[in-house]
């Protein structure tokens, strides 16, 4: 029986072991868990950008400037006029007749522009007969960069060569892509657009300074042209509750705040609490009033 007492030990040690183990585990959970409310956007007219953000910084709220991969297109006044002397194209789409697209991301730290096909009629492994016609390829990437059509040929044989050669079960297979680091003929592409378009439909996600333009020809969808506001988060915190208010260059508002899951967090209270920063901001107080509020009690 003494023989027996080392392993029953054992036994015990291990799953008192484990038992602490799964205790700090659930010990962390708890201790990182946070409930959040988050808000839709609303935008608030003549509200003015960088006097929000300066009377923002007086009052002591953290202010961040949030930027984007894409970059400043110079010299189009229009543009400029409208979203601001800092606005970021992000991309450029084309909408082919047979329901294919090209989107064009650009990534101006890396100094390249990510170029994807999505061929929405492809049935079944993607071929290259599914893609758009090469012409029509090439006319597009020689307007959109700075390049002669040979050297747009060989970025669209690039793509069709990992098309007929590449495993179409990869993540990516039915949507291929290629870098390109040719300098960006954002202006070109641009006037392109507008120059073909009957209609012009403008898009916005208040707060989050998301803004796109999408440009038909008739019923035609000729593509759309994509950009980022300039933007900011404001940020206050207090007593273990963190408020932000993210706010863009057309006066977009938006707002999110969070503490920990086992604190008190009502609606009322946090809307009041934004409410308070609105009036140092110089954002209409009653602003807090128009935003609609998604509660989560728990990230797990």
């Amino acid at each position: 029986m003494n023989k027996l007492r080392p392993v029953a030990v054992a036994v015990v040690g291990t799953v008192v072991a484990v038992a602490a183990a799964y205790a700090v585990f659930a010990g962390v959970l708890v201790g990182s868990d946070v409930a959040s409310y988050t808000s839709d956007g609303v935008t608030v007219p003549d509200l003015a950008y960088e006097d929000t953000l300066e009377r923002a910084d007086a009052a002591g709220y953290a202010v961040e400037r949030v930027g984007s991969s894409g970059f400043h297109p110079t010299g189009i006044d229009d543009l400029d006029a409208d979203l601001g002397p800092e606005y970021e194209a992000f991309r450029v789409t084309y909408d082919h007749a047979s329901a294919a697209r090209l989107w064009a991301t650009f990534h101006a730290e890396e100094g390249i522009t990510v170029v994807t096909l999505f061929p929405d009629d492809a049935d079944g492994d993607l071929t290259v007969d599914d893609l758009p016609p090469e012409e029509w390829l090439v006319d597009r990437l020689a307007l959109l960069f700075e390049m002669d059509e040979a050297t747009a040929a060989a970025y669209v044989e690039e793509i069709e060569t990992a098309v007929s050669t590449g495993d179409p079960t990869e993540p990516g297979a039915s949507t291929p892509s290629v870098e390109v680091d040719e300098p960006v003929a954002f202006r070109a592409a641009y006037d392109d657009l507008t120059a073909r378009a009957t209609t012009v439909n403008a898009t916005s996600t208040p707060g989050s300074g998301w803004h796109e333009r999408v440009y038909h020809a008739g019923d035609e969808r000729l593509g759309s042209a994509e950009f980022v506001l300039s933007r900011a988060t404001v940020t206050r915190e207090v007593d273990g509750y963190t408020y932000r208010v993210h706010v863009d260059y057309h006066g977009g508002v938006a707002v999110d705040a969070q503490t920990r899951a086992t604190r008190t967090f009502e609606e009322d209270a946090v809307r009041a609490a934004f409410r308070e920063m609105f009036v140092e901001m110089g954002v209409p107080p009653e602003t807090a009033d128009h935003l609609q509020f998604l509660y989560r009690g728990s990230v797990w």
